[in-house]
């Protein structure tokens, strides 16, 4: 049960009167809300305070406010997990946690805010008739059930705007589940849950364009959902575009992509978050081993157009030989540098754009799929009102 409080009794904490420098008791909770939740577990022992402090909702929310930088992800085929990666070693999730999400048949929706959103049978199995939405915290290995949605639910994706008007440490957040309809129609089926209001109060089927569209991988800006038709299907007739869902005025919006990241055949594309307030385009071109980054900007009016900000080669990289089969692209915030992240052939390697331009390899993969990565961050969010332990389960 989580208590929630402001006040917190800093037993185990008490200043001791030889210190030179003693903080104030909201000093050092606020220090302690800057650890990932990996490090926050590991000094549970110190003191009665920091157990304390793991059932109380506002600092839940506030480290989870000071911990929105990606540390790891998930790797998915099939919305099904097969292993998990991290690039920042101070985070990190138990291992029998993770052991919930592919042994229990968990299909993978999405994830936001170190929360993962899964599909899930309250029996254990993966059953579409009878399955729901889980919300899950693999950090604190806890999970709440979300009322069950309109419609049956089957695997599709979820994007998540937090609501953090007037309160950063807000906890209430809009859910949008968004699955395809048979058929080759451009209808999607909408919903959307109101943690407020504790029910859906949005089920439409809106227009999102006839081509297939990267479900797992939205971006949010502000009270808008950004999507990527899917590179799969390059060989229809309809050039790929982004399309966009309003939260708020519940309508959507199809933006062609620039002409000059029209995909030909192996290129690769991605959308992100630019800098916390704008939308990124990178295409990745095989022809000429080349990442080109676009930012959706607004022109005239309300009108909208893209603007190339930076082209980056695989050379200056420093890869050579032959050219470059590239699967998955994004870019990812990190405590000090935005990353871009990207995966050849199985491996799975990281190059920053700032702080002396880095390439890293993060991991190698199975190449017998095409790796999806799913970004995670290590907070401590809890999942909802009526959240339980894994174990007690």
């Amino acid at each position: 049960m989580l208590k929630n409080t402001r006040n917190i009794d800093l037993v185990g904490m008490k200043k001791i009167e030889s210190r030179s420098c003693p903080l104030p008791d909201e000093v050092l909770v606020k220090i302690i809300s800057y650890l990932p939740a990996k490090a926050f577990f590991k000094f549970l022992p110190v003191c009665k305070t920091i157990y304390h402090l793991s059932s109380d909702s506002h600092f839940l929310l506030s480290q989870s406010y000071y911990n929105k930088a990606i540390s790891g992800f998930f790797i998915h085929s099939d919305n099904i997990l097969r292993s998990f990666i991290l690039i920042d070693s101070y985070a990190g999730v138990p291992r029998s946690n993770l052991e919930f999400l592919s042994d229990s048949g968990a299909k993978i929706l999405g994830s936001a805010g170190g929360l993962v959103f899964v599909l899930l049978n309250k029996n254990g199995w993966f059953d579409a008739s009878t399955s729901g939405i889980c919300v899950y915290n693999p950090a604190r290995g806890t999970r709440c059930w979300l009322p069950s949605p309109p419609g049956k639910c089957i695997r599709g994706g979820i994007a998540v705007r937090f609501m953090n008007d007037g309160d950063v440490m807000a906890k209430d957040y809009k859910l949008v589940y968004v699955t395809r309809t048979r058929g080759r129609s451009s209808l999607h089926h909408c919903r959307v849950y109101d943690s407020v209001a504790r029910a859906w109060t949005m089920d439409k089927e809106l227009d999102f364009g006839r081509r297939e569209l990267e479900l797992e991988y939205p971006v949010v800006c502000g009270d808008t959902v950004f999507w990527l038709s899917s590179e799969l299907e390059s060989y229809t007739r309809i050039d790929p575009y982004v399309v966009t869902f309003d939260v708020r005025e519940e309508c959507t919006q199809i933006i062609p992509l620039p002409k000059e990241a029209i995909l030909n055949f192996f290129d690769a594309l991605g959308i992100a978050e630019w800098e916390g307030k704008s939308l990124c385009l990178i295409h990745y071109s095989t022809s000429y081993w080349v990442f080109g980054l676009w930012l959706l900007k607004k022109t005239s009016g309300s009108a909208v157009g893209w603007v190339k900000v930076r082209e980056i080669s695989l050379a200056e990289m420093g890869f050579t030989g032959e050219p470059c089969f590239v699967s998955y692209v994004d870019l990812i915030e990190v405590a000090t540098t935005t990353l871009l992240v990207f995966t050849i052939y199985g491996k799975v390697y990281s190059y920053s754009l700032k702080n002396g331009e880095v390439l890293k390899k993060l991991a190698s993969l199975p190449v017998s799929y095409f790796p999806k990565l799913i970004p995670y961050s290590n907070t401590l969010r809890p999942c909802g009102e009526q959240e339980e332990l894994l174990e007690a389960i």
